[in-house]
């Protein structure tokens, strides 16, 4: 009998990866791909040096992907713009097998989504068909979602609307802030790239598209978006200060002043003050220090931020749990409130 030959184990898949350069979503998924057997990582695509996703500016910890790159021997393309014809002829001389798209804010045309041999693959972290578009993790926390979810799909020259190639489903339970959601459905899709790699090496891209009629985008949040009205109830005030937190805060007003909220809870009825009060209404209490009234409740403000009128550095940041200080505060919240 003559020997058995074991088949041969299949070629590692060549992909580039494209992200924004201090991406937090896309650094991770740059790790994940330089570790696995099965994947060559031939380019990182991201954007020109002094282009910064305004996602992560002044968070602690930053991260770089071109360094990361090319610490790792990684070639690192840098071009103003991924359709231009040279940066389509740079991205096929790599001969890749995928672009895989972790964060990167530059839509693809049809020149480059024709490049790779099999696909181009976009991670989104969102339950598409809904969540659609940019900052998700705003929108959840604003409507209080309990159903999310990350997604991969196969990228069309629409905008996530692709056929999906998988998901994983991501319960909340309606209180977390932005913050919060963008690091469960980050650490998510790390999850779910793994599981997306073995189907990627056997080049299966077996995708269900996308029911439009349950398509829900949403665009960046404007100031009406992050912007408080106290004459809401207490669930839908803090809604919007979880939507905006940690950064920037939800205003309070959007006349200049700059004043935000950061972080708020509604405080229990035998703690709130024993008369009614207008929406608006600000108090400095000896226990609970700065207080707002909403239509239902009285909001007691945990951290608050400033900004003098065309400056760019807050006059002022952090608890307002002092007596002393919240007492300081009042005079001027209440010009903006009442």
């Amino acid at each position: 009998m003559g020997e058995v030959t074991a088949p041969a184990p299949p070629a590692p898949i060549r992909v580039v990866l494209l992200s924004e350069v201090n991406s937090k979503f896309g650094a991770p998924f740059l790790a994940e791909l330089l570790a696995h057997p099965d994947v060559e990582v031939a380019a990182v695509l991201t954007r020109p040096p002094g282009r910064l996703c305004s996602y992560y500016l002044g968070e602690p910890d930053p991260v770089d992907l071109a360094e990361q790159a090319s610490s790792a021997g990684v070639r690192v393309l840098r071009p103003r713009s991924v359709n231009d014809p040279e940066t389509v002829a740079a991205l096929a001389e790599l001969d890749p097998d995928y672009l895989l798209i972790a964060n990167f804010q530059q839509i693809l045309r049809e020149p480059v989504l024709d490049v790779p041999r099999r696909a181009v693959v976009n991670f989104h972290p969102g339950p598409l068909p809904r969540y659609a578009g940019l900052a998700p993790f705003f929108w959840m926390a604003r409507h209080g979602e309990r159903d999310s979810g990350v997604t991969a799909l196969i990228t069309t020259p629409g905008i996530d609307d692709g056929p999906v190639l998988a998901q994983r489903p991501v319960p909340l339970d309606g209180t977390e802030d932005a913050g919060q959601i963008r690091d469960r459905l980050f650490s998510e899709s790390r999850r779910l790239l793994r599981e997306v790699i073995p189907r990627l090496v056997a080049g299966d891209l077996a995708a269900i598209p996308q029911d439009p009629e349950q398509r829900t985008y949403f665009s960046s949040p404007g100031p009406d978006d992050t912007s408080i009205n106290w004459s809401w109830n207490a669930e839908e005030v803090l809604r919007v200060v979880r939507a905006c937190h940690p950064q920037p805060g939800a205003l309070i007003a959007t006349d200049g002043t700059g004043l935000r909220v950061h972080e708020a809870r509604a405080l229990p009825r035998e703690a709130a003050p024993g008369t009614a009060h207008s929406p608006g209404t600000v108090r400095s209490h000896p226990r609970h220090g700065l207080m707002i009234a909403c239509a239902d409740a009285w909001i007691q403000v945990l951290s608050l931020s400033w900004h003098p009128q065309g400056g760019s550095a807050p006059s002022s940041s952090g608890g307002v749990d002092d007596p002393d200080l919240s007492a300081g505060l009042v005079e001027l919240l209440a010009a903006h409130t009442e």
